[in-house]
């Protein structure tokens, strides 16, 4: 088994080559880094965009077998139990060739990416840094049980296989987050086609209503922002429209989006000036360790998987220093009570706070 194990480094070193090579009150909340159009045609149409959609799907699929492998690694790690070498290594296995099905089938994302979707190009270009953090890690983890056989389980160990699963998770819910919001935004653009559509009246010149000039400024603020591909369920946004003045405020999880969004609402026929108190939340391997659990946490729940499929995901989850704030709008104080025991359940986190409103 030992020899096994060993040689499983030189083939978790090849998937490393393949992935390298390649809001306020009386305000208006917008209710998920780049171009406003990124999301424009969400769902694969070419024969590419489909090889490139079937691909994101069995990275997503490998990784989450690569996480039940990590998980249980973790929690041997953590128990402190006496299992035996053979035990861990097999576990280590079956992640190394999930891990290796995901290289793979990465190298052929990195082939395909000039005929992607803007929205898949995205995901690629995200996924890279993850599935090569993710290889170090398993790489890692199968030293340092060679090393330690007989010491099981050290530090080191208990590190690097936490990270895997860490790490996996991470890719599984990067992948996963942007195909449920490709289909519900295939759903958005499709209303929001239905109501750009001019009322006519009887009279001829009804037939030449500009179909922006149906719609208010409060509203064409909001599709902008809606349109921006970066603003997803771990950010906030809201805004307030007084005259041709538009005051931004909220929270985002990447930088770039905080200046997508003030540059999208100056662009906005009839704005005149943009405030902006929109916040940069930290960057940190634990909060987003700890999104990614709440996000499954919440949106998991039978009570709630419904909300998930939403164009624009209701219950946002804003995470800063390990403390989880829950925003936006529910249908019932049976789901805002739910939402809130689902954070508070997930491990790491501080403090919950429930800002979620109960409304239509």
């Amino acid at each position: 088994m030992k020899n096994i194990v060993r040689t499983a480094i030189s083939f978790l070193g090849m998937a490393v080559m393949v992935t390298q090579f390649v809001g306020v009150s009386n305000a208006n909340v917008i209710p998920l880094e780049s171009s406003n159009n990124s999301f424009e045609q969400p769902l694969p149409v070419t024969s590419a965009q489909k090889v490139v959609d079937r691909l994101l799907k069995q990275i997503s699929s490998n990784a989450a077998i690569a996480s039940r492998h990590g998980e249980k690694l973790d929690s041997f790690a953590r128990s402190g139990s006496q299992l035996q070498y053979q035990t861990h290594a097999a576990e280590l296995m079956a992640a190394k060739n999930a891990i290796n099905a995901m290289g793979s089938d990465f190298g052929q994302l990195q082939e395909l990416r000039r005929s992607a979707l803007p929205w898949q190009q995205t995901v690629i270009d995200g996924i890279e840094p993850v599935l090569v953090g993710l290889a170090g890690h398993a790489t890692e983890a199968i030293e340092r049980l060679n090393e330690d056989r007989r010491k099981l389980p050290s530090q080191t160990y208990r590190d690097s296989v936490q990270n895997l699963y860490a790490y996996a998770q991470q890719a599984r819910t990067l992948i996963s987050v942007n195909l449920d919001y490709a289909q519900a935004r295939e759903k958005l653009n499709r209303l929001d086609a239905s109501a750009a559509e001019p009322v006519l009246s009887s009279t001829r010149d009804a037939a030449r209503v500009s179909p922006k000039a149906t719609k208010s400024l409060e509203q064409r603020v909001r599709s902008e922002l809606l349109k921006l591909p970066y603003y997803g369920v771990f950010d906030h946004l809201a805004f307030q429209v007084e005259g041709d003045q538009v005051r931004l405020s909220g929270e985002v999880s990447w930088p770039a989006l905080k200046s997508d969004a003030e540059n999208a609402v100056r662009r906005v026929e009839g704005v005149a000036g943009v405030t902006s108190k929109i916040q940069v939340l930290p960057v940190s391997f634990h909060d987003a360790r700890i999104r990614r659990a709440t996000y499954w946490a919440v949106y998991g729940h039978s009570a709630l998987t419904r909300y998930r499929l939403n164009p624009n995901p209701p219950i946002r989850i804003i995470v800063a220093n390990g403390n989880v704030t829950l925003k936006g709008v529910v249908a019932s104080d049976m789901d805002k009570t739910i939402a809130y025991l689902r954070a508070s359940g997930v491990p790491g986190v501080f403090s919950v706070t429930n800002d979620l409103r109960v409304g239509s």
